[in-house]
């Protein structure tokens, strides 16, 4: 029931800001209201740079990206905001991208599964997933459950 997770592999770091503008534009089509959304990263240097190239994108739906440094939750209501995922436990959007779900894994390796769980269950109807490479080798049993896109 609801909706299915989409996942997108192989996506080049300069391809990324694309592919969520497209899966953003996927969800206000489907709602009345724009929901809440927050791109996760792997790490806090990744935070600003998501941020300035997700804006660059987002110009043509009116709609902006705020950098969550260090976890501080700024913006208004209707921007999108871009946290590091250890940041994020206790906070709930309605949509969640997870960029760069194979570098977590690489790089923190013994609280990858932790992370995973904080990071998509604070998504209450929209999960996204995006990796540089290919989904990492613990979630691939769940690669049947993603989407490549919500649009029909």
């Amino acid at each position: 029931e609801g909706v299915a997770p989409v996942l997108a592999e192989q996506i080049q770091e300069s391809d990324t800001a694309s592919w969520l503008l497209a899966r953003i534009k996927e969800i206000e089509k489907t709602v009345d209201d724009m929901p809440s959304i927050a791109v996760l990263v792997p790490s806090e240097d990744q935070v600003r740079l998501v941020a300035e190239a997700l804006n660059q994108r987002l110009e043509e739906i009116n709609m902006r990206a705020v950098a969550c440094v260090d976890g501080q939750v700024l913006g208004d209501q209707g921007d999108i905001r871009v946290f590091d995922v250890q940041h994020i436990k206790g906070l709930e959007f309605e949509a969640v991208f997870f960029v760069g779900v194979d570098v977590l894994a690489e790089t923190k390796t013994e609280i990858f599964d932790r992370f995973v769980y904080v990071g998509a269950t604070r998504a209450a109807t929209y999960l996204g997933m995006v990796c540089r490479g290919d989904l990492p080798n613990r979630l691939r049993p769940l690669r049947p459950l993603f989407a490549s896109q919500w649009a029909v």
